[in-house]
């Protein structure tokens, strides 16, 4: 696991406009994995689900990388919720994942410049979301 540190001032310096403290120190796996990628749109405050995983990395293992999240300190939230399937309209329970805006909060600066350095990466792979 990567350990990123940044200071208010690179946060502002990229469009951050608002004052960012980093509340709380968590691990960050590497940008460029899925792991980290699922990650960085978690702090931008995304909800995902098993297709988003499947549509933006050809990842079928969202809990996967979800249950690691957990496991190195990020208190990923998870609802199961009812969708419509391509199957005749039947309906399938999935489960969104999502960061609660307090731990968005908490991860600060550090959490604002690791989403970019995702985002970044996301780009560099011409994936057009």
């Amino acid at each position: 696991m990567e350990t990123i540190r940044t200071n208010e001032k690179a946060a502002l310096a990229g469009g951050f406009e608002t004052a960012c403290e980093t509340v709380v120190e968590f691990s960050y796996p590497p940008a460029g994995s899925v792991k980290g990628r699922v990650l960085g749109l978690l702090l931008q405050g995304e909800r995902l689900t098993h297709r988003d995983c499947w549509l933006r990395f050809a990842s079928s293992r969202l809990a996967h990388h979800i249950y690691i999240l957990r496991s190195i300190g990020w208190p990923v939230a998870m609802l199961e919720k009812s969708v419509s399937t391509t199957d005749a309209g039947r309906s399938a329970m999935v489960g969104e994942y999502w960061l609660p805006a307090s731990v968005i909060q908490a991860a600060g600066c550090t959490g604002v410049e690791y989403a970019r350095r995702c985002a970044a990466i996301r780009e560099g792979r011409g994936h057009h979301e």
